[in-house]
């Protein structure tokens, strides 16, 4: 068994994989290993084992990409290689479930055949047992070897189950019932003729059965070697594990080691504090993977080399670029090896060494998967999600300076948290850019915390010194992670901000109640926007159904010049137009206050005067100020997306596409400084719909369309046109 890796990139022969991911198989290619200090230290303690056969547990624990796949893939090689083959070893990679779903996988490993095979050694070896004359028509499991194999088996179960049906594995008659009862299924009709019960335990039942195994295969081959890769993901498959399994593999570490087996268990650093204090105890030395150094690096480099090309060399690669490129990855074989790969292609295709600018460049197109966009995208929802108040691209000191991606404010005081996004920092002078610019923002504001998001790729020595001027440790942006850890560093930032201005009770419980009552809000805003999307989707069901004249006659809409677009990209803006007047009112009441004598003039007075009230509000001036600039930006989408769909219909040209992706990106990149949330101070100013007055639960459903309409108008313009 070795580890695997992906073939070589054809023209040229690339030497280095390009997902460096290991891989277990039982093929007989030798991956290119660099002799590490964690490999050392796990192979010592093999050939312990090995000469003395005293059974245990090992513990390889590492990070993603630290190498802990080959490190098994080198200790199943070394314990087969050193003993000639004599020796079973298997590797087993943890599943996601349970301690039946690896049994299993250890019977498969195995397979029916060598399980027998192994029963019928120990049957060979066992001294001669003599039964009366009416046991010779009896299954074996009456007989002396099934007596035989229970006392034998009393060391790792006391369930007498397991050695009877290990026994009739060797009866034809009886060995498939045999077989499905050792992969976990209950007992047939040939099993219960020989005593077997229904299964109380199935878990208990596969690790009991586990431990046999491994008793039967240490006597069969004198030694039996384990690799239960990735406990980690069996361990949290459910959450934090109970106390059932910690006892189950307790009882698994206890019977293994009972047995004489060498069991080694990897996986990632959490692993060790997933197991209860009575597990911890039962396992031995523990093995740390440790990073490539550069010597390490070039070692690798040479022997990939000479492993396809019969020469170890270290070209297109030289000790300076080995040097930077270790710096720069930690030393974490997986990137290492991922970036050796597209380095030397691009070497090879450039007929030049690996430069530092290289490098450079690799890391970002590597490592840098996220967009900032992306990632702004996510600090948004994480601010509103937790209810704070923002302003983006906020400008903190002088014109001069840049403006913080994100300002978080701390109320009533001249204080607040800032969030900057940068890309990889790969070089000396980009940390002195951002120690300069934190600088520069305390002077401004003194009372500010800041907290660096780096979007790409940040090594550990610049990760440091960012840290000591940050006061905050860097957040490298992580899918999985990123949205918790953003919203605790936030939180705590502001809550020291708050102890160090020596902020009163009230205002921090006003503070606290203000947030929470915008955490409602987003919340019941994301439940309205869903149930508009629903009303959409039943929208169009029912539109489906209608007949075909229904559908080639549909109700007629205003004409709000949006002749040249089709008529489903035409309704989008009328609605978004029609939403705006409804959720403002603005307009309407404006000019039934200066009603024609014609209209009640009650009616006009009222309006009139609802105006004045609500224009006294700043909340209100500065709220009818945003949604005039929204229907002016609204207006000019539609005129921009009218022109490019004439231009496109008379004469497509294959840039056409792009064209209308950057008007939706366009309005988006617009609307999302537009502080919509302000709208909804004009409740008071809103009116029905042309229908006239609404019912409650209708008046909600207005609100929801209302507000739900411009959100990814431009996204569904462009599916409408694209489509059309």
């Amino acid at each position: 068994m070795d580890a695997t890796e992906d073939p070589p990139a054809v023209g040229p022969v690339n030497p280095f994989s390009p997902t460096a991911v290991a891989r277990v198989t039982g093929g007989l290619a030798q991956a290119t290993t660099v002799t590490t200090a964690a490999i050392r230290d796990a192979l010592a303690h093999l050939d312990h084992y090995l000469r003395g056969g005293d059974g245990g547990t090992v513990a390889v624990v590492g990070d993603y990409g630290t190498g802990k796949t080959h490190l098994a893939a080198e200790l199943l090689a070394h314990a087969q290689e050193s003993t000639a083959g004599a020796i079973r070893a298997v590797y087993l990679d943890a599943p996601a479930d349970t301690f039946l779903s690896l049994s299993r996988q250890l019977l498969g490993r195995l397979s029916r055949d060598t399980v027998r095979a192994l029963v019928e050694d120990y049957r060979a070896e066992s001294p001669v047992v003599t039964a009366p004359d009416d046991s010779r028509d009896r299954p074996p499991a009456a007989g002396g070897l099934g007596e035989r194999l229970r006392a034998e088996l009393t060391p790792v179960t006391t369930d007498a189950s397991v050695g009877t049906v290990l026994a009739m594995l060797l009866d034809p008659a009886t060995e498939a019932a045999a077989w499905d009862w050792l992969t976990g299924y209950p007992p047939g009709a040939a099993l219960e003729a020989a005593g077997v019960p229904a299964r109380v335990d199935v878990e208990s039942d596969a690790v009991a059965a586990m431990g046999a195994l491994a008793l039967l295969c240490g006597q069969r081959h004198g030694r039996f070697v384990v690799v239960l890769d990735e406990v980690d993901k069996f361990l949290s498959a459910a959450g934090r594990p109970g106390d059932d399994t910690m006892a189950r593999f307790s009882r698994l570490i206890e019977i293994f080691a009972s047995a004489g087996a060498f069991l080694v268990i990897a996986g990632l650093p959490d692993m060790l504090h997933l197991f209860s204090p009575d597990v911890r105890q039962r396992i031995g030395p523990i093995v740390r993977m440790s990073a490539l150094s550069a010597h390490d690096l070039r070692d690798f480099i040479r022997r990939s080399q000479l492993r396809t090309f019969g020469e170890a060399r270290l070209a297109p690669f030289t000790v300076e670029t080995t040097e930077y490129l270790t710096n720069l990855t930690d030393g974490v074989p997986r990137r290492l090896i991922r970036l050796c790969y597209h380095l030397y292609q691009r070497a090879a295709q450039a007929d030049t060494p690996v430069t530092h600018l290289m490098v450079r460049e690799a890391v970002r197109v590597q490592f840098d998967l996220a967009s900032r966009q992306d990632v702004a995208a996510d600090v948004r929802r994480v601010l509103t999600q937790d209810g704070w108040s923002y302003q983006r691209d906020h400008l903190v000191g002088s014109l001069r300076d840049l403006p913080v991606d994100f300002w978080v404010p701390l109320e009533e005081q001249n204080a607040g948290c800032c969030v900057l996004l940068t890309e990889s920092v790969l070089k000396s002078e980009e940390v002195d850019a951002l120690n300069r610019r934190v600088v520069a923002i305390r002077a401004a504001v003194p009372d500010s915390e800041v907290i660096l998001v780096v979007v790409g790729h940040l090594p550990a020595e610049f990760a440091a010194d960012l840290t000591e001027t940050f006061s905050v440790e860097p957040i490298v942006y992580e899918p999985q992670s990123f949205p918790e850890d953003l919203s605790g560093s936030v939180k705590a930032s502001l809550r020291r901000l708050e102890q160090a201005l020596g902020a009163d009770a009230l205002t921090s419980v006003r503070t606290r109640v203000e947030r929470i009552q915008r955490q409602q809000t987003n919340a019941q805003r994301s439940i309205e926007r869903l149930s508009y999307q629903l009303d959409e989707i039943r929208d169009d069901l029912r539109h489906d159904l209608r007949s075909p004249a229904q559908r080639e006659h549909p109700p007629t809409r205003p004409d709000v010049a949006t002749r040249t677009l089709p008529g489903p990209v035409a309704r989008l803006f009328v609605d978004a137009i029609a939403a705006l007047d409804q959720l403002t009112g603005f307009d309407r009441h404006l000019r039934e206050a200066f009603a024609p004598a014609g209209i009640e003039i009650r009616r006009a007075v009222e309006n009139a005067a609802l105006l004045r009230s609500g224009l006294r509000s700043r909340d209100v001036q500065r709220a009818l100020g945003t949604s005039m600039v929204l229907r002016r930006l609204i207006e000019a989408f539609r005129d921009g997306v009218e022109r490019w769909y004439e231009g496109h219909r008379r004469a497509p040209r294959p840039g056409d596409l792009d064209r209308l992706d950057q008007l939706c990106e366009t309005y988006d990149g617009i609307a999302e400084y537009l502080p919509l949330f302000q709208l909804d101070v004009l409740g008071d100013l809103a009116v029905p719909g042309d229908g006239g007055p609404t019912e409650p639960p209708e008046r909600s459903r207005s609100w929801s369309e209302a507000r739900s309409v411009f959100d990814g108008l431009s996204a569904r313009v462009r599916r409408l046109l694209v489509n059309a």
